[in-house]
C-alpha cells in the first residue's frame, strides 16, 4: 500500500486522469484487493462512523453543496464519492463503517488503522443512547438481523451498546495517529449546521463552496427533505430507501431527534446506558457524560 509521502505527492488532476483511464470494466476485471488499494491511492479523505451516528444525513449535505458549487453530474447527492471524478475541484471521499464493530463481540473491536494514517479523517459521533436505539430499528426494521426485544438488544455483546463504546473509544484514543483528523458530531450538525458544514469542507479542502450554496444544501437536506427523497424513491441506492413505506421506523431517515431514545427506552433502559457511558466512555467525549447529568 502507498506510504504517506507518495499519497500527497501524486497531483489530484493526474489521479482523476488515470481514474477515467482505469475505467469501470477494467476496475470490474481487476483483483478485488488492487481495487481497494486504488480506492486507497485516489482517496482525498475519510468519513468514518458507526452506523446511526448521522452519516447518510451528513453525506448529503456534503453532496449537496458540492453539487450546487461545481455543477457536478452524479444522480444524487448521496452519491457525494463520485463527485470527484466529474471535476478535479472536488475532493474523493470514502464513507465507511471501518470495522462493523455493530456485528462483533466487544472483546474484538480495535483500532487497526494502518489505511488512514496517511489521510484525512473525519470522525462523525453521535450521543451513544440515540445511536444505539437507531440502530435497533436499523436492524429489526430494514435489515432483519434481529427480532427481540430492545432491551436485550442494547445488552448484548455483539452490536450493543459495548460494541458501540469500544468502538468511540478504539478511534478517539487514536486519531493522534492519521494525518490529520476532524471530529464531528451529529449534535453540532443540528445545532451549528452551517459551521459543521463549512468546517468539514475546508478540512477535506473544498475551500472554494460559497456560504450561499451551504445554506441552500442544509435547507435542501433537512429532515422533512430527505423523508420526501425517501418516500418518493429519489435515490435509487438503499442508502434512502425505506422498507416498507407504510411503517416509519423503517425509513432510514426515521426520527433524528437529539435526545429521542428517551421516548423509546423504559427508564431502567435508560439508567443502564447512563451507567454503562459513564463507566466505559472514554473522558474525550465527555460531552455525552454530561449531557446524562443535565438532560
Amino acid at each position: 500500500m502507498p506510504g504517506g509521502q507518495g499519497d500527497q505527492q501524486v497531483p489530484a488532476n493526474s489521479i482523476r486522469s488515470l481514474h477515467r483511464s482505469f475505467g469501470k470494466s477494467i476496475g470490474r476485471l481487476a483483483p478485488e484487493w488492487v481495487v481497494e488499494r486504488y480506492r486507497h491511492w485516489t482517496t482525498d479523505a475519510y468519513v468514518v462512523s458507526f452506523p446511526k451516528s448521522g452519516r447518510t444525513w451528513f453525506r448529503t449535505m456534503l453532496g449537496t453543496a458540492l453539487q450546487l458549487q461545481f455543477g457536478t453530474r452524479t444522480v444524487d447527492p448521496t452519491s457525494v464519492h463520485l463527485m470527484w471524478m466529474f471535476d478535479p475541484n472536488v475532493p474523493r471521499l470514502l464513507f465507511t463503517h471501518d470495522v462493523n464493530a455493530h456485528l462483533n463481540h466487544v472483546d474484538s473491536i480495535s483500532w487497526d488503522g494502518h489505511r488512514y494514517r496517511s489521510k484525512k479523517t473525519i470522525l462523525l459521533v453521535r450521543d451513544p443512547r440515540d445511536t444505539i436505539v437507531s440502530l435497533y430499528f436499523e436492524m429489526t426494521k430494514r435489515v432483519g438481523a434481529y427480532d427481540g426485544p430492545i432491551d436485550a438488544f442494547i445488552r448484548q455483546d455483539a452490536g450493543g451498546i459495548a460494541s458501540l463504546v469500544a468502538f468511540l473509544n478504539s478511534w478517539i484514543r487514536n486519531l493522534h495517529r492519521v494525518r490529520a483528523s476532524l471530529l464531528l458530531t451529529y449534535e453540532d450538525l443540528h445545532r451549528q449546521p452551517h459551521t459543521a458544514v463549512r468546517t468539514a469542507l475546508d478540512f477535506i479542502g473544498a475551500h472554494d463552496v460559497s456560504d450561499e450554496n451551504i445554506a441552500e444544501a442544509i435547507r435542501l437536506s433537512s429532515f422533512e427533505a430527505m423523508r420526501r427523497m425517501e418516500r418518493a424513491g429519489a435515490v435509487q441506492h438503499v442508502r434512502l430507501r425505506p422498507a416498507n413505506v407504510d411503517d416509519p421506523q423503517s425509513y432510514k431517515v426515521r426520527s433524528g431527534k437529539i435526545g429521542g431514545y428517551r421516548e423509546v427506552l423504559s427508564s431502567r433502559d435508560c439508567a443502564f446506558l447512563d451507567d454503562y457511558i459513564a463507566t466505559h466512555l472514554d473522558a474525550r467525549l465527555v460531552r455525552y457524560k454530561e449531557s446524562m447529568l443535565t438532560g
